[in-house]
């Protein structure tokens, strides 16, 4: 038997989740490079910024944006962030409709989220579902997150909005970046990323110029110097002129800290790595000889 009042609460519901799907439809857009296949881009901006993800977006000439009524504006390639897959696009365009991101302290595990996207030719198209993980992430001294939810996301989902029952964009769908999973960037991780895209036109990165090879720490060592990571890198070239090699690194070096962070493997290694920009003093701790020494030395600018 169906409880008295719930039908109405059901449409109550359900003409609330249709009024959130209208209020952001006008900022999601079409992207077209050209291909086969489009993908999903928000209006980031009203001056014109297009975000999306960066395997959308095949080509760098020759790209447009379909605006959600049908107007049509040739974009320019602003830059693109390989760590993120995200892509920014400017069109000659203002007064645009753009998203308004969700303070990151409103994002939580279990909030109901809508994905929305204008894949291929079929128009706007949306699903539901809850924010099923959230981890929160730290690049360049500025909190992000990356989410995971439940909502289907369909091809051509990819650069679409994940949104709240407010309307307010939480992050921006990736199936790429996923694997598969349902997986949204974060607000603040796209707004950085834009940022910056916008000042340098590709994201600075700092680089030591040094290879390395995982090697594990003899137990000996590690007792008599308070060790309690059993891997570190053994640092196997350091480039003529690099910033390592003014800095006093050797080969034959140990890489056991950066910036007082373990370095257990080569993915940390580049992760820190993505996460300094050029010019940022950087303090290692090494294994020289069996004894540890502490290294300073500017990151240089990655190519």
């Amino acid at each position: 038997m169906t409880p008295e009042g719930s039908p109405g609460m059901l449409t109550s519901i359900s003409s609330e989740l249709a009024g959130v799907v209208e209020q952001v439809a006008p900022s999601i857009v079409r992207v077209d490079d050209g291909s086969r296949l489009t993908a999903t881009g928000i209006i980031w901006a009203a001056d014109g910024l297009i975000a999306t993800t960066s395997h959308g977006v095949e080509r760098d000439e020759n790209l447009a944006v379909e605006l959600g009524d049908g107007t049509r504006h040739s974009a320019a390639l602003v830059g693109r962030d390989p760590d993120t897959d995200l892509a920014l696009l400017r069109v000659q365009a203002t007064g645009l409709p753009a998203v308004q991101p969700a303070e990151p302290g409103d994002v939580k595990v279990g909030h109901l989220v809508l994905a929305l996207a204008r894949p291929g030719g079929s128009g706007l198209q949306a699903t539901i579902g809850i924010i099923s993980a959230r981890m929160d992430t730290e690049r360049n001294g500025t909190l992000g997150y990356i989410l995971h939810t439940d909502a289907v996301l369909y091809p051509g989902f990819s650069g679409g909005a994940l949104v709240d029952m407010s309307g307010r964009v939480v992050g921006l769908t990736n199936l790429m970046f996923g694997r598969g999973k349902s997986v949204a960037i974060g607000a603040p991780v796209v707004q950085q990323v834009a940022e910056t895209l916008l000042a340098h036109g590709a994201i600075p990165r700092g680089y030591l110029g040094i290879r390395t090879q995982l090697v594990a720490l003899p137990e000996g060592l590690r007792k008599k110097q308070k060790l309690s990571q059993e891997h570190a890198l053994l640092v196997v070239q350091v480039e003529n002129g690099s910033p390592a090699e003014q800095g006093g690194m050797m080969l034959g070096d140990t890489l056991l800290r950066l910036n007082g962070q373990e370095i257990q493997d080569v993915d940390q290694l580049r992760r820190h790595l993505r996460g300094l920009q050029p010019g940022q003093t950087v303090a290692l701790q090494i294994l020289r000889g069996g004894a540890l020494r502490e290294l300073k030395m500017a990151a240089g600018a990655a190519q």
